[in-house]
This record gives structure tokens, C-alpha cells and sequence, in this order.
């Protein structure tokens, strides 16, 4: 990921639940957390980190893959709880 400035007003994207990409809009900034709102709804909002924001819908998709991948591969666990 690189090292993108965001400003309020942008839209940027998240991965929610780690299952979907959502369109989000900047609220505001303060220090290292962002408040977004949906940009397809004016429902509440949430506050996220920087590291946490996409520019483009398909490096959020990207990076969902890789996490799915890592997650499917058994890489990210080596036991079970019972084992």
C-alpha cells in the first residue's frame, strides 16, 4: 500500500467484515483516525485508521483476496484450539 493523503470530502473504500468492499466518504480527520460515512447511505458513521482506508475499490478487493488466501491456506493458524 503506499503512503496516499486523504482529505476530507474524498471517498475512499473499506473492507468490511472481511467479505466486502464499502464506499465510504471522509468526514473529518483528527490525528490518526478518519470519520467516514457510507456514500451510498446517510446512515451513521465510524471512525478508522489511516491503514484501514483504500483509494480505489480494487486494491481494497486486492488486498481482501490476499488476506482470504492466507486465511483459507491455514498459514495464518498452524494449530487448532483442541490440537
Amino acid at each position: 500500500m503506499t503512503d496516499t493523503k486523504y482529505s476530507v470530502g474524498q471517498h475512499v473504500f473499506i473492507i468490511s467484515n472481511n467479505s466486502y468492499v464499502m464506499e465510504m466518504q471522509i468526514v473529518s480527520i483528527s490525528g490518526d483516525f478518519y470519520t467516514l460515512r457510507s456514500a451510498t447511505s446517510y446512515g451513521s458513521g465510524m471512525r478508522l485508521k489511516k491503514h484501514r482506508l483504500y483509494a480505489t475499490k480494487e486494491e481494497a478487493e486486492a488486498v481482501m483476496e490476499q488476506e482470504r488466501k492466507k486465511r483459507d491456506s491455514g498459514s495464518s493458524r498452524s494449530h487448532h484450539w483442541y490440537n
